[in-house]
């Protein structure tokens, strides 16, 4: 069995990526994620998160498997979202809050080496399918922007260049998968803007086919 577009149910709800099992930046207000990780209880919490999120939300994200049961199944990527009031740790973002009519696209953590080989556009665009099959009028998310320097990065308060540093730990998005995916920069940051799309998205999103079609040609996750 070649990879497979999973959502997150109360079946499968740990079939998270290993850096998103562990990650509660989004998920906690940002001093409590701090001590939470400090102490080691950051996927316990998160697995708080996603199980409480699911029984009141529904389905919040979704992950791209690689192979099988028999053979032990592969987590190489997963993106999360939700409504902003699940995501406090958005308020620790410069260009924050999400706007009070959006959904939130947190996170979106894929495994090295599959950046940029159409893993991003699959996964946002299943969470835009979703969101919009559910009534949502908008989403947001923060990205990294496209064409920040050194230069942007040193001038940033300690705050902001730490979540710089821990972009890949804590799932930020680059801008230009958000660009790709029709999102446009409503708050300007030299490195971290907000972004937003309208729902129903104006562009075709991928059809099931297409899906199929990109995972079978995606390469065999790093180890």
């Amino acid at each position: 069995m070649g990879a497979r577009l999973r959502p997150l149910t109360d079946d499968n709800q740990r079939l998270l990526h290993r850096l998103a099992a562990r990650s509660v930046f989004w998920e906690l207000e940002p001093e409590l994620a701090c001590r939470v990780t400090e102490a080691g209880d950051a996927q316990f919490e998160k697995e708080v998160w996603i199980s409480t999120t699911l029984l009141d939300y529904g389905t919040c994200g979704y992950s791209i498997v690689d192979g099988d049961g028999a053979a032990g199944l592969s987590v190489t990527a997963t993106i999360l979202f939700c409504p902003a009031s699940l995501a406090p740790g958005a308020r620790a973002m410069p260009t924050g809050p999400v706007s009070e009519d959006a959904e939130i696209i947190t996170s979106l953590f894929v495994d090295p080496g599959l950046e940029a080989m159409g893993i991003e556009p699959v996964l946002l665009d299943a969470a835009i399918m979703e969101l919009t099959r559910r009534g949502a009028t908008a989403v947001e998310a923060f990205g990294l922007a496209i064409d920040c320097t050194t230069e942007d990065v040193a001038a940033l308060c300690e705050e902001h260049a730490d979540i710089v540093a821990r972009d890949r730990e804590i799932g930020l998005i680059s801008e230009m998968a958000l660009r790709s995916a029709g999102f446009e920069v409503v708050e300007p940051h030299p490195v971290l803007p907000r972004l937003r799309l309208e729902l129903p998205p104006a562009q075709g999103l991928l059809s099931a086919a297409a899906v199929e079609k990109l995972l079978s040609g995606v390469a065999a996750p790093v180890t």
